[in-house]
This record gives structure tokens, C-alpha cells and sequence, in this order.
């Protein structure tokens, strides 16, 4: 019953709708005088921000069901629940601790750090230096992870910034959860502190951030597919001009069959010839002023960034000196305010004012496609498939007229993917095998990008044009699995494992 109150004072404080779960775990249960001294168990982890509903679907499958609360400030998030112990496969284990350092362990706070993206996945989690990591380029391994206890003390202020609401997550969900979103009208630094990252999640290797990579062991974890998008006034456009029409083509304009493509040498060059007009590349009969192409596109530290540069344009890492898998000498299209760090203003898209534009975030790129064809500008740009357009002004296309869904790449026509990585530390004082309790959660967690199950929940309902987002390994299968090239199962039979180590370079090749 003490969580019972604890839950429905925090509900009132908030403003949480009655049906909260009334025995959720929340922010004030959280009393660890230390990161491995409490009882509860502190798990962190930066990098990839495509990888977060990963981190969802995991949280919530390692918690009791109705005891998760999320906390979250932009890309800074953390899970606070109730771990499930049980005795079933598969559960939790939850390391011993000492009454004396304050245990046992009765709660678990999964904390997730995607500012940044995957950069942040690789370089702090190498790092065995308790200092600073929460720059591009430097070596320190803390990060400015939200801190329950300061949370806390904002939610008990007088006027609170923070919405609070119940959430579901994906089609069967394994639970629901309490969100609660502070506005980014609150400063960051008064709701976090600084602490070292254990596990970093990349969407691709991390040989494509840093050359200081011999104290990471890194693990292929699941396939990310990615595509092309535009917006909508050129997605209707080009259907008009390659002849989609319903019924003919399809029950809906956003259908597989209605899906209009562009080429690899047209999508090429766009990502790396700034200033093309689309009558130029034979997409004829845009107005004047959405004729001119816009390109939105990542900074340098995101793994979608990477993922188009090595996979889909075949440009050098914007990162000189790091690995690349560029087929030719032309870089990909540099932002106009030549800022590859820490992304442009959203309103020099919207406005018009900038051929390239780097977004910090995929919510960056996603707002700045839609608002480019609400004020009549077109453009392309990148994003991981579990987006959902909806009804915004942007949407996926074919790549030489195949869609980037699940069926296309089980079935090798669709290659642009990535194998994404989950990276721990293996040595030093950091070390993520050394702190209590990451050893059982990463293999758990392993395991769950390794489930088709949660990757279904992960991705959330079918895109419009088929299943997309993520897909498990074959390798990370019971052994024996046979291929499954429909895309039904979730699991994708190829792989770009060479030797024993992934390389997204390479094509790829069927595992066995």
C-alpha cells in the first residue's frame, strides 16, 4: 500500500489522469545515495536515438507490468519500475547487494542518453575517463543522464512543466506505462547530473566515429532498414508522372503499389550535387518555387547520417580519417551554415532560406520536410522506416522501385540497411562487465533485439506500404532456424558479418 500512496500522490502533483497504474513506481521511491549504492539498480545507456524504442520495448518487458514511469526532457529519458524477478526464462536477474550498501535491489532505472545520437553510443563508452563526454570529440565517459532526485524536486514544485499521461506501446503491447514529459521551456542542467555511460547503442559500427575503439566490444544487435523521403507535394507529383492511380494501383495513394520510386543515380545525386532543381532530374510540373530541391539532412554524429553516407550514397565519412565505404570521391551535401556538430535552427528550413540543412535529430528532419511543403518548398531527406508519416507533409519512396520494407529486404531486393551494434566497455575502471548488474542486462538485452516478438512491438503497426523498421538476425536465432525470405517473421536471413565482425561496407550475403 505504500506504493499505492506514493503513486497517487505523484499522479495528483502531475496532474496524471485517475487511471494511472495505482501501484507504478515513481521518482520520490528513488533514494540511491550512490550509483551502485541503493536499492535500485541504475542502468545507462547513450547513443543511437533509432534504437529508442528498442530501450522502450525492453524496459518494458524486464519490469513488472503497470509499474513503469518514463521520465523524460528531450532526447534525455530514463525507466523507473518494479523489475520482474520471477522465476520464468528470461526474466531479470537482479545482482545481490549488501544491506550494508543499501540493497537489496528492489528497483530498476533504465536511463537512455540520445542527444547526439550514435557518436555518443561510441566514443564515452570507450572512454575510461570520469570527465566530460557530452562534446563530439571529446574523451571523457559522463554524460548529463536525467537524475531522479532532481526530478523529484521540479515535480513538487509550485508550477510544475511537466505533462503527464498513459501510454501504450505497439500492437499487443507487453504493458502499459506512465509518461511524464518536462517542456523544453525547462533548462536541462537543473534535472540532470553527470555519469559514466556503460552501454552505447550505434547504427552502425563504431569504427565510423572513432579510431579509439580497441576498449569496445562490439556486438551486431539488430538490422535497421533506412530510406529516402520527400515531400509530399514531390511524392504526389511523381506519382502523377509514373502513372499510380487508385484502384488501379492499389487501395491507397501510400500503399506498396501506389509507392512512387527514384533512382540511385537520382537520389545520388541529390545527396551530393546541392542546388539541383527536380525538372533537372525528369520530375517535371512542380511549381517554381518547389522546383528547387532542399536536403535535409543528420550531423556528423548520427548513425542515420552514416548509415546514408556508406549505404545508400556511397560518399566518404563526413569524419576525415574514419572508416567509410565511399565508392568515389564526392562527399555527401554539407550544410549551408557548415555546422556538422550540433545541427541548424529548425526555422532556417521552414523559412526556405537553406539548400542543405543538418537536424540534430530525426525529429529535426521529420519537421523540416513537413514544414517545407506546408510553405510550398520541396525536399529530401533520411530517416530510419519506424517513422510514420501520418498526415505530415513527407513520405517514403521506392529505391529503383522497390519499397524499404521488411519483405523486400528478407528478400534481398531492398540493401539499404544497416546491421546496428551495442556497444560495452572491456577494460579499465569503467568497465561495463565490472558494474554490478550489467552483465545479465546486457545479455537480456541482447536477447530481446534478438526476439521477433519485441521487435514487432518495436516497430509498432505496419507501415502503409508493409511491415518496415527493424528485423532480428538469423545469426542471433536458436541454431538451426532456417531463412525466412518473406519478411513475415521479422527476421532477415542475410548478414554483413565479415570474419567476426560486422562491416556495414559490405553487400549483403545469406548467413549460415
Amino acid at each position: 500500500m505504500k506504493a499505492t500512496r506514493f503513486a497517487l500522490a505523484m499522479a495528483a502533483a502531475c496532474g496524471a489522469i485517475a487511471s494511472a497504474p495505482s501501484f507504478a513506481i515513481t521518482a520520490n521511491n528513488y533514494t540511491n545515495t550512490g550509483e551502485f549504492t541503493g536499492d535500485t539498480l541504475n542502468i545507462r545507456i547513450s547513443g543511437a536515438s533509432a534504437q529508442d524504442n528498442g530501450i522502450l520495448g525492453s524496459a518494458l518487458s524486464l519490469c513488472v507490468a503497470g509499474s513503469v514511469h518514463r521520465y523524460a526532457i528531450a532526447n534525455n529519458f530514463v525507466f523507473y519500475c518494479t523489475p520482474d524477478v520471477g522465476t520464468n526464462p528470461g526474466q531479470i536477474q537482479i545482482p545481490a547487494r549488501a544491506a550494508s550498501s543499501g540493497g537489496p535491489i528492489t528497483k530498476l532505472a533504465i536511463y537512455k542518453y540520445s542527444v547526439g545520437g550514435s557518436a555518443f553510443g561510441v566514443d564515452p563508452v570507450a572512454s575510461n575517463s570520469a570527465t566530460d563526454g557530452s562534446v563530439l570529440g571529446s574523451t571523457g565517459n559522463q554524460l548529463p543522464f536525467l537524475d531522479l532526485s532532481k526530478v523529484v524536486t521540479s515535480l513538487s514544485a509550485a508550477a510544475t512543466n511537466a505533462v503527464t499521461s498513459n501510454a501504450t506501446f505497439g500492437p499487443g503491447t507487453n504493458g502499459s506505462y506512465v509518461n511524464v514529459v518536462f517542456s523544453t521551456t525547462v533548462a536541462t542542467s537543473p534535472l540532470v547530473t553527470p555519469a559514466t555511460t556503460y552501454i552505447g547503442v550505434s547504427d552502425v559500427e563504431p569504427e565510423f566515429f572513432s579510431n579509439n575503439t580497441s576498449n569496445l566490444t562490439e556486438t551486431s544487435a539488430t538490422a535497421l532498414i533506412f530510406g529516402p523521403v520527400v515531400t509530399k507535394n514531390v511524392y504526389d507529383r511523381l506519382q502523377t508522372l509514373q502513372g499510380l492511380a487508385t484502384p488501379a494501383c492499389g487501395t491507397s495513394l501510400d500503399s506498396e503499389g501506389c509507392m512512387p520510386s527514384l533512382t540511385s543515380a537520382q537520389i545520388t545525386t541529390l545527396y551530393t550535387q546541392p542546388g539541383q532543381a527536380w525538372s533537372s532530374l525528369g520530375v517535371t510540373g512542380l511549381s517554381a518555387t518547389a522546383d528547387a530541391v532542399r536536403i535535409a539532412r543528420r550531423v556528423d554524429s548520427s548513425g542515420t547520417q552514416k548509415a546514408f553516407e556508406a549505404v545508400i550514397a556511397g560518399t566518404p565519412n563526413g569524419q576525415v580519417g574514419l572508416k567509410d565505404c565511399s565508392t568515389g570521391v564526392d562527399t555527401f551535401a554539407l550544410p549551408d551554415s557548415g555546422n556538422t556538430t550540433t545541427g541548424d535552427n529548425e526555422s532556417i528550413c521552414s523559412s526556405g532560406a537553406a539548400t542543405v540543412f543538418a537536424g540534430s535529430g530525426g525529429g529535426n528532419v521529420r519537421n523540416c520536410l513537413n514544414n517545407l511543403n506546408t510553405n510550398g518548398f520541396s525536399g529530401i531527406g533520411m530517416l530510419t522506416t519506424e517513422d510514420k508519416a501520418g498526415s505530415n507533409g513527407w513520405r517514403f519512396v521506392k529505391v529503383d522501385g522497390v519499397a524499404p520494407n521488411q519483405a523486400q529486404t528478407a528478400a534481398g531486393r531492398y540493401r539499404f540497411y544497416t546491421e546496428a551494434s551495442v556497444n560495452t566497455r572491456t577494460a579499465g575502471a569503467f568497465a561495463t562487465n565490472s558494474a554490478s548488474g550489467y552483465s545479465t542486462f546486457v545479455t537480456r538485452f541482447l536477447a530481446d533485439f534478438a526476439n521477433p516478438a519485441i521487435i514487432t512491438q518495436i516497430n509498432g503497426a505496419a507501415q502503409p506500404y508493409g511491415a518496415a523498421g527493424l528485423m532480428a538476425l538469423l545469426s542471433r536465432q536458436a541454431p538451426g532456424t532456417l531463412p525466412d525470405f518473406t519478411g513475415a517473421t521479422s527476421v532477415i536471413p542475410w548478414t554483413k558479418v565479415s570474419g567476426t565482425s560486422v562491416n556495414n561496407c559490405q553487400r549483403p550475403k545469406l548467413f549460415n
